[in-house]
């Protein structure tokens, strides 16, 4: 397939049951839903963070994000959600701090949608809502490569493959718990499979959609075995 021709692919979430919560050696992503909601399984810090945001919509995301990420640590951890600790690594990467375990989580929203992405390994999730208006000429100079920038150029709809690379860099970056860096240009996402990383480690980059109005990608290790994706806006976990 020519590099011009990737489009990310069509995930259908399915419904969880009383077995989900046993990750193996498989990435669990799950998809909730922005509504309006209280702060009651959030920290005492947690709930000063979402007071501070200027506008309810942003305050909403995190409050969702936040609450929804607790609820499911709590029912794989097998731990009340208020009593597991999540830090900030190095002030980066977020990563749970209490109970002593090894399952990692990522976490993004954008628009209507938050996506958290958890397995025993280290993975990084992105989503980004699709704005027409949006204008991505100075990100496109500074942070991709040649190669990228062609393949944005000659694609039928550059802003698609413009977000298309931008949420695989997004996603390998936080995989790797550095964030994005300066120097994205020699962060090569046009294959599925990089190994740029300061750790030597090997990484599989997937794209996917599950609305016309947003793109998301997944970075996850090389020895995944499988990949879930769960509904989470059912009965069994809804946090609403």
């Amino acid at each position: 397939m020519q590099e011009q021709e990737k489009q990310p692919k069509e995930i259908r979430f399915i419904q969880p049951d009383q077995n989900s919560w046993n990750l193996e050696k498989g990435v669990h992503v799950w998809k909730f839903l922005v509504i309006p909601t209280d702060l009651s399984l959030l920290t005492g810090p947690e709930k000063a963070i979402a007071n501070k945001f200027r506008f309810d919509k942003d305050k909403c995301r995190f409050a969702v994000g936040r609450q929804a990420l607790r609820h499911l640590l709590s029912k794989y951890l097998n731990t009340k959600p208020l009593d597991i600790g999540i830090d900030h690594k190095d002030l980066k990467k977020p990563v749970i701090s209490y109970p002593l375990t090894d399952i990692h989580f990522n976490i993004s929203h954008s628009g209507e949608w938050v996506l958290i992405g958890i397995s025993r390994k280290e993975l990084g999730i992105d989503i980004e809502k699709i704005n027409p208006e949006f204008q991505y000429g100075d990100l496109l100079q500074e942070h991709f490569s040649e190669a990228e920038k062609s393949f944005i150029s000659r694609a039928s709809n550059p802003l698609l493959a413009f977000l298309f690379l931008w949420t695989r860099k997004e996603a390998l970056t936080k995989a790797w718990g550095t964030g994005l860096q300066e120097n994205l240009k020699t962060v090569s996402v046009l294959s599925d499979y990089s190994s740029v990383d300061l750790q030597q480690k090997s990484w599989k980059l997937e794209s996917f959609h599950f609305s016309d109005f947003y793109q998301s990608a997944l970075a996850h290790l090389c020895d995944t075995e499988n990949i879930i994706y769960f509904d989470g806006n059912v009965n069994q976990v809804r946090i609403h």
